[in-house]
């Protein structure tokens, strides 16, 4: 697998703490089953890798199922599963970060877990249940708040899992619509 130097699309590489005694092959066993895997890059003596998969649905999938597992039949090692920051050139500066501690950062309940809420803009005449009933083929539905339609052409989705709003946001972001609705959106 060649190593990509992008996060493209953005969310879909992860970075794992997993120990200096797992092998490539039982990271690889462990991660294709969620998706598409672009690339594996393990760094042994650190004990970390990273994987790439070709959607980022596919990489929420794997950390929420992955973080915390125990491979090798429990055997070890557990893994730490974490979305990977976006990869900089050799040599190039890094921004300083502005670090918020958890306990001061700003909580917002519907934002629990994170990428887990989509904003859609629809026309204003599209038809409501149609819109519900297609965000609601995908798993983990938690509200279609479709009440502003006619109004101000905009509906709010909350799925309780970042994998199935991702995997919404990447089949109606590659139509331009939602599927039953025929009409344009934007997400």
């Amino acid at each position: 697998m060649a190593m990509l130097a992008t996060d493209d699309p953005l969310g879909s590489r992860l970075f794992i703490v997993c120990g200096r005694s797992v092998e490539e092959d039982t990271m690889k066993a462990a991660f294709l089953p969620y998706g598409n895997v672009q690339n594996i890059k393990l760094i042994k003596d650190k004990g970390v890798c990273y994987v790439k998969y070709d959607k980022a649905s596919s990489a929420a999938l794997a950390m929420e199922n992955l973080n915390g597992a125990v491979l090798n039949n429990g055997r070890g090692p557990k893994l730490k599963v974490l979305l990977a920051e976006a990869p900089t050139p050799r040599g190039a500066q890094q921004a300083p970060k502005l670090m918020i501690p958890e306990e001061q950062s700003p909580t917002d309940p519907d934002n629990i877990p994170p990428r887990s809420r989509l904003f859609l803009v629809v026309p204003k005449t599209a038809e409501a249940k149609l819109i519900h009933d297609e965000l609601a083929r995908y798993p983990d539905l938690e509200y279609c708040k479709t009440d502003l339609i006619s109004s101000k052409g905009v509906v709010f989705v909350k799925y309780s899992k970042a994998s199935s709003a991702l995997r919404a946001l990447e089949d109606v972001a590659a139509k331009g619509m939602v599927r039953q609705c025929n009409r344009p959106c934007t997400v």
